[in-house]
């Protein structure tokens, strides 16, 4: 009796020393800081008890990422927007971690006020799912009753009871900081820190989160929050030994992420005998570490390393079989994958993305079945996903269940009206038993948003018409699709099979006699209105001489006096010397409206090269349609100067609006006045002056190095914005709307750089 009640004793004690890890990841909420305060509280009441906990601004960069297609790629990165709240998000967190027990959750208000939808996952495969709630204003009460719950689980003395969270005070800064580090956006965090030392609102844990920020960037340790600093460093050092020695210091505090992070940094950085002993160690501490192991030996094509994926295959951890399921697809092992997939849905049945590559695999197979099996279950976790429904909708065609097709289908586009294979599936079921008038209108919401004839839906509709010879709709799309590819022959031969099988009535009967005649008559010959061709700059006539680096648009208009212009035409431009050397040459291709006997096209374009000498050069423009039917205009046109990048950003529909009032800081109109709008841009700067110093950090690196954001503003002179102008031109930024005083404080921070 003395001897079993050692025994008992000892395995007490064995049980009490055991290492309690713990990650708490930031909780959602309604667009507000208020879930990454709860979830610090959290942290912050567990620390009294546990081990070791990693707090919601260190656990979004904590489980680390696998080999993966020459690159790398995390567990975490496969979950679906909000998925981090669910029940998979934390079962991931804690298998990617190998902490004892991962936390997520989502905070929202309702009519009975606070509610804490709480997810965690335990190393034992034991998960928590429940609901907490507290007044609207007592946000600390949800983390009391959360911190009670967590350390029963964990068996843990109780813990002390939050402090107070006060949104309208200290707790918004901490929020925003905790929500800032967990993004990786360690810079903005100093400019954070600095207004709350003004506003005397840094409480004790934001003053922790600075602390730790300056001990990593000076390289001293911080042992206290050995989780912050090891992801701070991955974020805010480009010194690699500096951060081992935080991931280091992360390994020796119990935590098995550590040693597959320095596996990966070291094996970056070529270091591969200490990345085999970072990997070695991280494999002997947790399952997802003999995966990352796994996946770093397939990388380097090591004898073994396929068998050890086929192995691990057979696990229950979800972060394992996550890493087998995408490395299987790129060995091309469709058995492995799906053996990988199918266990990762038992493992976490509400994880949606292993239904979703299921069903890919199902199709690649032609198994209509299995395919509409998983994406039944994906539609089910996820109802509001277009492509779930997409796909859903094409695997219930498959199989004949066409009702079932048509409400998926019709799912999709309520979802996502320019869900565009969606359209063309329900235009498809809708044709395949006879309702054209049904069926056209998808198809043609499909080619309006993009008048590229899907490949794969043109196919569809050809095996439908092996399937239904007789019906006249299938035949009446074919020949619209095919038309719209430009396949003249073709379309004129379904056209005329859609009415000798009886057409389907009106306008359908009558559109298709006159295709028809359009298409079996001789090609429409073609003309350029007036042999005139319009040089566009900024979307205003211009002209010359124009510039070198000008981004000119060429605009004119096709004729036909003919029936109708073909529905699609080839345009090309080209610019030719005084020496009739071509310089610049440009192809593009134009949808014209069915019918038109006119059409102005504006697509075509041409970018003057920078180092163009001054001359007299010619512009051509040849407009193609069917067969070989061709017209042309020349335009000859002066260079001269030198390049202007405000005619540059002009050209490329590069706008530049003001803070204040949304409003472009230029226009076409400008483009001969480029003094007067810099001078425009740098009033801009100075106006934005005070916005810029309570929310930019201190400029780190180049010309700007040292200043604040009203410093940089206020500084900054018309040779600087003129160097941003041409950096912005150099780039190549083309569409592009954005404040001005936004794009040149990013330009500043990067260092200034020059074109």
């Amino acid at each position: 009796m003395r001897l079993l009640r050692t025994v008992l004793v000892a395995l007490a004690l064995a049980g009490a020393a055991h290492a309690q890890t713990v990650v708490v990841h930031p909780f959602l909420g309604e667009g507000s800081v208020l879930g990454a305060v709860v979830a610090d509280r959290i942290a912050e009441a567990l620390e009294s008890s546990a081990d070791l906990v990693v707090g919601p601004a260190a656990a979004p960069a904590l489980v680390p990422p696998f080999s993966y297609a020459d690159g790398y790629v995390g567990p975490l990165a496969l979950l679906e927007e909000g998925g981090m709240a669910r029940l998979h998000g934390a079962m991931l967190l804690r298998a990617g971690s190998g902490a004892d027990l991962a936390v997520s959750g989502r905070v929202t208000t309702d009519s009975d006020g606070l509610r804490l939808d709480l997810v965690a996952a335990a190393a034992d495969g034991t998960t928590t799912r429940t609901t907490l709630r507290a007044p609207e204003d007592d946000p600390a009460e949800l983390a009391r009753r959360a911190a009670a719950l967590l350390s029963a689980r964990l068996d843990l003395p109780p813990p002390p009871r939050p402090e107070p969270i006060d949104m309208a005070g200290d707790d918004d800064a901490l929020g925003r900081a905790v929500t800032l580090l967990a993004g990786g956006f360690a810079a903005e965090v100093d400019e954070l820190i600095a207004r709350a030392e003004e506003a005397g609102a840094v409480s004790p844990r934001l003053g922790e989160l600075a602390s730790v920020l300056d001990d990593v960037r000076a390289g001293r340790p911080a042992p206290a929050r050995p989780a912050l600093a090891a992801t701070l460093a991955l974020t805010v050092l480009e010194d690699g030994e500096r951060t081992m020695a935080y991931l280091e210091g992360l390994a020796g505090a119990g935590m098995p992420a550590a040693d597959a992070w320095i596996g990966a940094v070291a094996a970056d950085g070529g270091d591969l005998a200490r990345a085999d002993d970072a990997y070695a160690r991280a494999a002997s501490a947790y399952p997802y570490g003999a995966a990352t192991l796994a996946s770093y030996e397939l990388a380097r094509d090591r004898r073994g390393a396929s068998d050890e994926l086929d192995a691990l295959a057979a696990s229950d951890d979800p972060a394992v079989l996550v890493v087998v399921a995408l490395l299987a697809d790129v060995r091309a092992d469709p058995t492995l994958e799906r053996d990988a997939l199918q266990g990762l849905t038992r493992a976490a049945p509400t994880f949606a993305w292993p239904f979703e590559r299921l069903s890919y695999l199902a199709f690649d197979a032609d198994d209509g079945l299995a395919a509409a099996r998983a994406l039944a279950v994906a539609v089910d976790l996820q109802p509001d996903n277009d492509l779930y429904w997409t796909n859903l909708g094409w695997a219930w065609y498959l199989l004949g269940f066409w009702d079932r097709s048509e409400a998926a289908s019709e799912r999709a586009l309520e979802l996502r009206p320019g869900a565009t294979i969606a359209a063309y599936n329900l235009g498809l079921v809708r044709a395949r038993f006879g309702r054209l008038d049904e069926a056209m209108p998808p198809y043609e919401r499909a080619l309006s948003a993009d008048p590229e004839v899907d490949d794969e839906a043109l196919a569809d509709v050809e095996n439908a018409i092996v399937q239904r010879p007789e019906e006249p709709a299938l035949h009446y799309v074919l020949a619209r699709l095919y038309e719209t590819e430009g396949r003249r022959d073709d379309a004129a031969d379904a056209y005329r099979t859609f009415l000798e099988l009886g057409g389907f009535g009106a306008p359908y009967d009558a559109a298709a006699e006159r295709r028809l005649a359009v298409l079996t008559a001789p090609p429409p010959p073609l003309e350029i209105g007036g042999d005139r061709l319009e040089l566009v700059l900024g979307g205003e006539p211009i002209e010359p001489p124009l510039q070198p680096g000008d981004p000119i648009g060429l605009r004119f208009e096709a004729l036909t006096p003919g029936e109708a212009l073909p529905l699609r035409l080839g345009v090309s431009a080209t610019l030719e010397d005084p020496d009739g050397d071509v310089v610049a040459q440009n192809e593009v291709t134009v949808d014209v409206p069915a019918d038109a006997i006119g059409y102005v096209i504006e697509e075509a374009r041409l970018e003057l090269p920078t180092d163009l000498g001054p001359g007299t050069y010619r512009v051509t423009v040849t407009v193609r349609g069917d067969g070989d039917t061709r017209a042309s205009v020349v335009r000859e046109a002066e260079v001269a100067g030198e390049p202007e990048p405000l005619r540059r950003l002009i050209g490329r529909n590069v706008v530049l609006t003001s803070l204040a009032s949304g409003r472009p800081l230029y226009g076409a109109a400008d483009a001969d006045r480029e003094d007067a709008v810099v001078s425009r841009l740098v009033d801009e700067l100075r106006s934005a002056a005070t916005a810029a110093e309570e929310t930019l950090p201190t400029v780190e690196s180049g010309r700007f190095a040292g200043l604040t954001g009203a410093e940089l503003f206020e500084r900054s002179d018309v040779s600087d914005v003129r160097d941003f102008l041409s950096f912005l031109a150099g780039e190549g930024t083309t569409d592009v709307r954005a404040t001005f005083v936004d794009v040149y404080a990013q330009w500043a921070l990067q260092g200034a750089p020059t074109p």
